[in-house]
């Protein structure tokens, strides 16, 4: 599969900067964004991002390989508790985790999907088909008739595509992930996320503002200094180059080797994902709270989730290859992972976002400055300050005088 166009002219634009020894940030005159800190600290931006971008948005809840056909698997990064199956046929689908009866919640949280026949409620017995449909209650002549939309659960709108599951945890929402993804859709097939499988995840959560991982994966500006006993040494200094995608953006930072295949006069360009990965890193924001990395053997998949102000909810998830799944490679991918996850993002990533935060509180800052090499930082608050703007209020269909 040849590149697709946009990371075809992003890995031209490396190697022109490569070869004109200047980067494209230096040529820029878009001004320095100033980020109010506000925007880290209030209970109320807090609020209004969990209502614009975790209720009503497309939201990433896993991979497609982490629940087969006939398994149910209970979801709650998002602060809602969802509930996802996929029926005997393999659709998948998405539902509140609440039984309709008396609002118990129906499956509890476990690290892997569970095979069920249908899904019973634990407090009276009530059971639901895996496509949501009520297939049995105790008793049942102890009630009166009730409509489906009483007894069924309660459906949200979900999609699968990319080999990623989307939900929108908001019931009658609408969903249409192609559309949302907009241009980034064509591209996503080369990466093949769809061919990979589930590994690992690890959930926690941290003491800083979810906003500060983003901004973490907008930049390679800190690379050199935050990163220099663990990745800095794959990496060339502040060589990258982006696009957006609406709200989204991908970006591929090169790394030592991709610097050196710039220069050479008769280097062709890659012809598969491992051959871009040896070159380059891609890594994707996937508006609101998803980051993907694509490392040169897997994917972290991240996900994030505003549970206050002043803390986050980190979900990592990362993806392999299918044919490196096998218990001999087993020990490889906890080594990869733990290097990662241990030492690069909680270490790194993650502790800094702690000490910000810190210093955010203290008040010695009322700005944080974005400069040009950090410019996507500027993109991203622009574009969620837009979500959480009011929507313009409804004409009246009068003429006001002058």
């Amino acid at each position: 599969m040849p590149l697709p166009p946009h990371t075809a002219s992003e890995l031209d634009r490396i190697r022109a900067q490569t070869l004109a020894g200047r980067l494209e940030w230096q040529d820029s005159t878009v001004p320095a964004a100033r980020i109010p800190v506000e925007n880290y600290l209030s209970d109320s931006i807090r609020d209004a991002e969990v209502e614009r971008l975790f209720r009503r948005l497309p939201l990433i809840a896993g991979h497609a390989s982490e629940l087969a056909a006939g398994q149910v698997l209970a979801h709650d990064d998002y602060g809602v508790p969802l509930l996802l199956t996929r029926d005997a046929d393999g659709r998948f689908r998405a539902f509140l985790n609440v039984c309709r009866h008396r609002g118990m919640r129906l499956v509890a949280a476990t690290a892997k999907a569970e095979p069920r026949a249908s899904v019973v409620c634990p407090y009276h017995g009530w059971a639901y088909k895996l496509d949501g449909a009520l297939r049995h209650r105790l008793h049942a002549e102890a009630f009166d008739d009730c409509s489906a939309a009483d007894t069924n659960l309660v459906a949200l709108p979900a999609e699968e595509r990319h080999g990623l599951l989307w939900v929108v945890p908001t019931p009658g929402a609408a969903i249409d992930i192609a559309a949302w993804l907009g241009g980034l859709d064509a591209e996503m097939p080369f990466f093949g996320v769809d061919q990979l499988i589930h590994f690992r995840t690890v959930r926690a959560e941290y003491p800083a503002n979810w906003k500060l991982i983003v901004d973490a994966f907008l930049e390679a500006y800190h690379i050199r200094v935050l990163h220099k006993e663990t990745i800095y040494p794959f990496f060339a200094d502040g060589l990258t180059a982006g696009d957006r995608f609406g709200p989204h953006l991908q970006s591929l930072v090169a790394r030592r080797a991709g610097q050196e295949w710039a220069k050479s006069a008769d280097s062709t360009p890659p012809g598969d994902m491992a051959g871009l990965c040896a070159l380059v890193t891609p890594s994707q924001v996937i508006f609101p709270n998803t980051i993907t990395i694509f490392h040169p053997d897997y994917l972290s998949l991240i996900t994030l989730y505003p549970v206050a102000a002043g803390r986050l909810g980190w979900t990592h998830r990362m993806l392999i290859p299918a044919d490196r799944a096998t218990p001999d490679w087993a020990p490889h991918w906890e080594k990869t992972f733990r290097l990662i996850e241990e030492g690069v993002f909680q270490k790194e990533d993650i502790a800094c976002a702690i000490g910000i935060q810190r210093g955010f509180a203290s008040g010695a800052n009322s700005h944080l400055t974005a400069g040009r090499a950090e410019q996507g930082l500027g993109w991203f608050h622009a574009d969620v300050a837009a979500a959480l703007a009011p929507a313009p209020a409804a004409a009246t269909g009068k003429l006001s005088r002058a």
